[in-house]
């Protein structure tokens, strides 16, 4: 990540705590789903800060780092724009309000800043320019080894201006799915029509050479074979509407717990769930700046 982004980043958004915790003195669990701690964020810079680290992130999120050329960032974003990410400068304001890049280039600048994750493959290598939908697959493909064990952090992010709700109707109706071998293997499948971009240290490679020599492996047992641990962070980003931030976080944590029940995960491979929950002054107008600044073609932060 480039040295201006990580400075507005560390400006604009603050890890206030993790769950479970205690804070000014009500107790907040983590939500029930969760078997890592819950990341509680909060927005302390300007719309136009937030709106900005969006905009200019999009190439970090597109590229992986040796694509990366920072006296050519306008170029490569006006590239991404077409050939990375779903963006049609005709559509409608609606439409564009609802284009997934984003929350996914925060939830790849979120996991690079607060985790230290590495790219396994940057997302924007995983669109196709035909197709010009929205990108199939987990919503962020980084890394991160500690002691020896390599987790895949592949996320989800929704970030609905219509709020927290339905974000979490999103994530709910997907988690088994995103959870089961058969989508993990799909993803890697998808991986080998990119694999000179697929980073050797995710250690994706060797998976997929065994999968070209036997096409009917397993590849989920394969990376647990290699020691690999699947993270799924689920981001949800929604405007604070409530009097404290610990009594908005504990609302939508009773919310997941009074709406949602037990889900049923059928991974091969070791994995860890958690949510990112991060507040926001006004989505929709965050939105509609970096809308703005696209059309306006705004010259990047170096």
């Amino acid at each position: 990540m480039r040295q201006s982004l990580k400075n507005l980043l560390q400006q604009s958004i603050i890890l206030q705590y993790r769950l479970p915790c205690q804070s000014n003195g009500v107790d907040i669990p983590r939500a029930h789903i969760s078997t890592g701690n819950d990341d509680c964020l909060r927005q302390i810079g300007s719309n136009d800060d937030i709106a900005k680290l969006i905009y200019n992130g999009i190439v970090e999120y597109a590229y992986n780092d040796q694509d990366i050329t920072v006296d050519k960032l306008d170029n490569l974003q006006l590239r991404a724009l077409q050939s990375k990410l779903k963006y049609n400068p005709t559509a409608t304001e609606a439409i564009q309000l609802g284009y997934g890049f984003h929350g996914e280039v925060m939830l790849h600048l979120l996991l690079e800043h607060f985790y230290h994750a590495g790219k396994c493959i940057a997302r924007g290598y995983m669109f196709s320019a035909l197709e010009n939908a929205e990108t199939k697959g987990y919503d962020s493909y980084l890394m991160v080894e500690e002691a020896g064990l390599l987790c895949l952090y592949f996320g989800e992010v929704k970030f609905y201006i219509d709020g927290y709700k339905k974000s979490l109707a999103a994530i709910f109706e997907n988690i088994d799915k995103a959870l089961s071998d058969d989508y993990l293997n799909r993803n890697f499948v998808a991986m080998d029509n990119q694999y000179d971009h697929v980073s050797p240290d995710s250690r994706i490679p060797v998976i997929i050479d065994e999968w070209r020599d036997n096409p009917l492996i397993n590849m989920a047992v394969c990376a647990r074979n290699y020691g690999l641990h699947l993270v799924y962070p689920m981001l949800i980003i929604f405007d604070d509407n409530a009097n404290s931030f610990d009594e908005l976080i504990l609302e939508v944590i009773k919310h997941i717990k009074g709406k949602y029940g037990a889900i049923s995960p059928s991974l091969t491979i070791p994995h860890t769930l958690f949510f990112m929950f991060l507040s926001v002054a006004n989505s929709r107008e965050i939105k509609k700046q970096v809308l703005q600044w696209i059309s306006q073609r705004q010259p990047l932060m170096p």
